[in-house]
């Protein structure tokens, strides 16, 4: 479920003395900003049942923006980058869960069956990936294991 905080700032205009114009009204909305986000949260609620599935769909496609030039989130950095240290390395994956690893590393800290989860997620992908770039009927031809050797 999408933070009330992400919601507002897409699906309204912050305008001057705590003031919020609604996107889709174009209504003046008053939000003191120690009280939440209930009162624009609650005209969304009233003005717009669909709300949320409109805030994701804009998210979405900002996020399919950012994909597009090679941006992702810090969250799949770090877990991309974790995999990197653990596989480049040939280290098991309880690595992750040394505090001397933590030390020095300047990724943020993950456990051990959070990055086995992320690996058996990546590989059922990349499993996906080669079945779709594969042809159907695919075969490997060998020579009958005749070598040739060049000698001079």
């Amino acid at each position: 479920m999408p933070k009330n905080a992400g919601i507002c700032r897409a699906l309204f205009a912050a305008l001057s003395d705590h003031y919020f114009m609604c996107n889709y009204c174009n209504k003046l909305r008053h939000q003191l900003p120690s009280s939440g986000y209930g009162n624009l949260i609650g005209h969304l609620r009233g003005k717009r049942p669909n709300y949320e599935a409109n805030y994701i769909a804009h998210a979405s496609s900002l996020a399919g923006n950012l994909h597009t030039f090679g941006f992702v989130s810090d969250k799949v950095a770090n877990i991309y980058h974790w995999m990197e240290w653990v596989v480049d390395r040939n280290m098991p994956l309880s690595e992750v869960d040394h505090p001397t690893t933590h030390s020095l590393s300047r990724l943020k800290p993950i456990c051990s069956k959070t990055l086995t989860r992320y690996m058996v997620e990546t590989t059922r992908e990349v499993k996906k990936e080669i079945t779709k770039a594969i042809p159907p009927i695919f075969g490997v031809m060998t020579t009958g294991g005749h070598a040739f050797r060049s000698t001079m």
